[in-house]
């Protein structure tokens, strides 16, 4: 059963979806001007930067004082979850990929128990053979040592395998340094020019493994 490797974050789920969802809903709660959704989601550089600099830049966009600063990445987290969903069609997909041999394995960077805590509210846990977190074992995307450790705890080899992910310097590059096969998620995006290309392009998880289904 070769590995089915699979990015988390807008990838499984669509945490876009979530966090935009969450900041219109805490913009609501403090009576706060509605237009101020774009600088909080320009803020949040879609889940990627470091959280201490989302904090401060939130700080200014909504005029939060010391304490609302020094909590509102655990609220930000929190809200997140809150509002995070998993599409059937992902759930369908992934068991097609089980039923056809291939071995579902989530490959994510992040911090526990944030990462873990959606796998398991959304019930993820059931639909894959296991995950990786980089805050646990160290080591971060694109580092193909991940992939690696990925690779042994699901107590597999990486022939084979293929890499499922949305962001083209993490995913897609650093399956590429592991000899992976990799589908980069393009959610309404160009693939970077002078990039070294994925072996294939996806509009949906579910597109992304009826390729995978296709190669073989």
């Amino acid at each position: 059963m070769p590995l089915l490797m699979l990015d988390l974050d807008n990838t499984l789920v669509d945490r876009a979806v979530a966090y935009r969802a969450w900041a219109a809903h805490f913009l609501d709660e403090r009576g706060a001007d509605p237009a101020l959704l774009d600088e909080m989601v320009r803020a949040d550089g879609d889940g990627l930067r470091p959280k201490p600099e989302v904090a401060i830049d939130l700080q200014q966009v909504l005029g939060l004082d010391e304490q609302e600063t020094a909590n509102i990445v655990k609220v930000l987290r929190q809200g997140v979850l809150d509002h995070l969903r998993v599409e059937p069609v992902v759930v369908e997909a992934l068991g097609r990929a089980a039923q056809a041999g291939w071995t579902p394995f989530i490959v994510t960077n992040g911090v526990v128990p944030q990462q873990d805590l959606k796998i398991t509210n959304l019930g993820l846990d059931r639909h894959v053979a296991g995950w990786v977190v980089s805050d646990v074992v160290g080591v971060r995307k694109p580092d193909p040592r991940i992939f690696e450790i990925a690779a042994e705890q699901a107590g597999m080899s990486l022939e084979g395998a293929w890499m499922v992910g949305d962001a083209h310097d993490t995913d897609i590059e650093g399956a590429q340094a592991a000899g992976l096969r990799s589908i980069w998620m393009r959610r309404g995006r160009e693939w970077p020019r002078g990039l070294a290309e994925p072996t294939a392009i996806a509009d949906s998880f579910p597109q992304a493994v009826e390729t995978v289904l296709t190669w073989g």
